[in-house]
């Protein structure tokens, strides 16, 4: 049977995968259509910045068709992983005109899976925002709303996948990039534990550990099967950790015990929780409880140290690719190649020092193993994805010229104050599409396993998946509606 744009925009990537395997669809007709959505849609959304069209059909052509991804249409995030064939700007002006690098691990594995890349989405310059409003490329807009920002600092991927251009796209997360936009956008963002998915080779780790690079998607299974895709030990990296299980996809359907959840409406920090997400928390945990589980009112250790200390850790990742772009062409950039933000994180980094540095990871650490003694009788932790609904364009502003770091922090952290906490100790976490808002926007809650429980924390998600029907909710720009 003959796939149409309807189909398409209502399947996941595991079941266009299955079409394509047993020939009841080309993996070439698959991409045309994934084309011919991205071209009606992406003018009103930019989620897209490079589309590759023809390389990605001749690519489709010859897709393998016994992978377990074949024919998937895809988009990989303008920044830390590299595509041979493509530049990797991370949304900056200075990098603007970079030469290609070869491909990075994680991209090697997609192709083997059999994915089909498009081209790349939209995002912060160095993905260093809540928001996706590059100087360079211009805002990215939520297919819920386009007046309210799309998240960040996957906020391409997200706005692509909510709106049916591509079931799946790639999201790196160093302190909630993944999870932000997927609650902001309505979908199923997983980040994954510490070192699982490889970052190499271009670099040992991002973020000071921090970083993990994932997927955004609409199903639960989609990110399961793009975790038995990309998880393992790559050559040569710093992290061997191992899957949990054989198969993540298989797990799903695994029979969970009667969990302990630790339910934790205060965020770090001390920030406002919205009432309509209290609210939606409450759901969660209400119908958390119906599936047979134990939910505990909780919170946060005293303790923590505050978010703004662990900014020095991505921080110089992001003055260390100016630096080396900076020999490699014979100039430093002018002041108007970098957005404000970037500026201050190269004035702050330029005056600290390597021990200071090696004491804000030493805190990370101590972090870690305050949350883990915390939480040790807990198998999950839920929270809010977000403390607030989605904020306005522009409302978070990182290119004004009056930019202000401390009170661009402060919005930052007051919209997104629960998910850098879990970058910090490694562990698995996810954002969860179970709430609306009245005003019709979706709201997100989280949860977080113990480190390498990535397997229990999809299959619990897999089942709320299933009580809340949220595949069925869908934004107003989606290429379903026509």
């Amino acid at each position: 049977m003959a796939l149409d744009l309807d189909g398409y925009a209502r399947i996941d990537a595991v079941a266009l995968a299955a079409r394509v395997r047993s020939d009841e669809v080309s993996a070439r007709e698959v991409a045309e259509l994934a084309v011919s959505v991205m071209e009606r849609l992406n003018p009103q959304l930019n989620a897209v910045v490079l589309a590759d069209v023809e390389r990605a059909l001749a690519a489709a052509a010859q897709v393998d068709r016994s992978a377990p991804l074949a024919g998937v249409p895809f988009l990989v995030k303008d920044v830390d992983v590299f595509v041979a064939e493509w530049p990797t700007t991370f949304s900056s002006r200075y990098f603007a005109d970079a030469a290609p690098r070869s491909d990075s691990e994680i991209v090697r594995r997609w192709r083997d899976a059999g994915l089909v890349l498009l081209g790349k989405t939209n995002t912060p310059e160095f993905a260093g925002e809540f928001v996706t409003e590059p100087a360079l490329r211009g805002a990215t807009l939520n297919p819920w709303n386009p007046a309210v920002t799309v998240g960040g600092s996957s906020g391409g991927a997200a706005a692509a996948v909510a709106s049916g251009m591509v079931p799946a796209a790639h999201g790196t997360d160093v302190g909630g990039s993944i999870r932000v936009p997927a609650a902001c956008c309505g979908l199923f963002g997983l980040k994954p534990t510490r070192g699982l998915n490889p970052i190499g080779p271009h670099y040992p780790e991002l973020g000071a550990g921090l970083d993990c690079e994932h997927v955004l998607t609409r199903t639960v299974r989609d990110s399961a099967a793009f975790l038995d895709a990309t998880s393992g030990p790559e050559p040569g990296g710093w992290y061997h950790v191992r899957r949990s299980v054989p198969s993540y996809l298989d797990a799903l359907s695994m029979t969970l015990p009667r969990l302990r959840i630790a339910c934790v409406a205060g965020a770090p920090g001390g920030a406002k929780l919205d009432p309509e997400i209290a609210s939606a928390l409450e759901s969660a945990a209400a119908l958390l409880e119906r599936l047979g589980h134990d939910v505990v009112p909780s919170a946060f250790p005293q303790q923590l140290p505050a978010l703004d200390e662990m900014v020095p850790l991505w921080m110089m990742d992001v003055a260390l690719e100016i630096r080396r772009r900076a020999a490699a062409i014979g100039r430093r950039p002018e002041r108007d190649e970098l957005e404000p933000l970037t500026w201050v994180v190269l004035e702050r980094c330029e005056g600290l020092g390597a021990l200071e540095y090696l004491e804000a990871r030493l805190r990370a650490h101590e972090t870690s193993v305050t949350m883990a003694r915390h939480v040790q009788s807990f198998d999950l932790i839920m929270t809010p994805s977000l403390a607030a609904l989605p904020p306005a364009v522009g409302q978070i502003d990182a290119r004004a010229e009056d930019f202000d770091y401390d009170r661009w922090s402060r919005d930052s952290y007051g919209f997104a104050p629960f998910s850098e906490i879990f970058n910090v100790t490694g562990q698995p976490a996810a954002s969860l599409p179970l709430g609306m808002s009245k005003t019709g926007l979706p709201i997100g809650i989280q949860l977080a396993a113990r480190p390498g429980e990535d397997h229990v924390l999809l299959a619990l998600s897999a089942r709320l998946e299933a009580e809340s029907g949220w595949t069925e909710r869908h934004p107003p720009i989606w290429a379903g509606h026509g």
